[in-house]
């Protein structure tokens, strides 16, 4: 596995750049090391994008233990919502992220979206992050 890890202030966000074979524990060995950069701040939103990523393998229990992993680690503030999308051009794994995020809306404290295209899930984000602000 090969990933990247940027904080891009200006956007708010947290960007994963995450390239071949994964393994569950190995994707959150990289949020955990996210959270100890110097640029982090838990103010900021998640894009995670996968190139050539296959999540095909990965069964329901190994991705329900990711998330209670990932919400115990979690801790941002209450009031802050966080929210998360994910970029796969992995056709295989378009089963995989269909039940991330549909099984995050109960397990997760972080809104997860999944897309196709990286220019959709920044806009998406993007779009989120005015609604949130004009809200405060």
């Amino acid at each position: 596995m090969n990933f990247s890890i940027d904080f891009e202030a200006e956007n708010g966000l947290c960007v994963y750049r995450i390239s071949g074979k994964l393994a569950p524990d190995e994707l959150l060995s990289v949020f955990a090391m996210a959270r100890i950069q110097p640029g982090w701040s838990d103010d900021y939103d998640f894009l995670t994008i996968l190139d050539h990523v296959s999540l095909s393998d990965i069964r329901a229990d190994s991705v329900t233990r990711m998330m209670e992993t990932m919400r115990e680690n979690d801790d941002a503030r209450p009031s802050h919502k966080r929210r998360a999308a994910i970029v796969c051009n992995d056709p295989f794994s378009k089963a995989t992220l269909t039940y991330w995020e549909l099984a995050s809306r109960n397990r997760l404290t972080t809104e997860e979206r999944v897309f196709q295209h990286e220019t959709q899930a920044r806009a998406w984000l993007a779009a989120a992050r005015t609604m949130s602000n004009t809200a405060n």
